[in-house]
C-alpha cells in the first residue's frame, strides 16, 4: 500500500523527520541502543523505506505519543504491512542513520 502525500504534508513530514535525527543526536543515541515502541500504522511507502506511525512513548527518546515517519532499514520489514495494523518496532541506529530495525505485528487481543 503505497501513502500519497500532498507537498505541504512532505515538507512537514521532511521537517519531523529531520528534528528526529536532531534529536537522536542530542539525547545520545548511538549503536549499542535498541529503542522500543508500539503504535498503529498510518501509511507506508516502500520506495523510499517510510513506514508512518501512530506511536506511544518510546522509552529513553520520547516521551510523549506521536504521529511521524521512520526509515526503515530494510524495505522487507514494510511488506506486507497495512494501514491500521498494530506493530510493536525497534529503533536503532545504523550505517549513523536512526531507523526501524525489526517489526512484530502484534495481534488485537494481546
Amino acid at each position: 500500500m503505497e501513502m500519497s502525500v500532498k507537498p505541504r504534508s512532505r515538507c512537514v513530514l521532511s521537517t519531523v523527520f529531520f528534528s528526529i535525527l536532531w534529536l537522536a543526536a542530542a539525547v545520545g543515541v548511538d549503536a549499542q541502543d535498541r529503542l522500543q515502541g508500539e503504535g498503529r500504522v498510518i501509511g507506508v511507502d516502500e520506495s523510499k523505506r517510510m513506514l508512518f506511525l501512530a506511536h506511544g512513548p518510546i522509552p529513553g527518546f520520547m516521551p510523549q505519543p506521536m504521529r511521524h515517519g521512520f526509515e526503515v532499514h530494510r524495505v522487507e520489514l514494510l511488506r506486507g504491512l497495512k494501514r491500521g495494523d498494530t506493530i510493536r518496532f525497534v529503533l536503532e541506529v545504523q550505517n549513523e542513520i536512526l531507523g526501524i530495525s525489526s517489526i512484530e505485528r502484534v495481534d488485537e487481543a494481546e
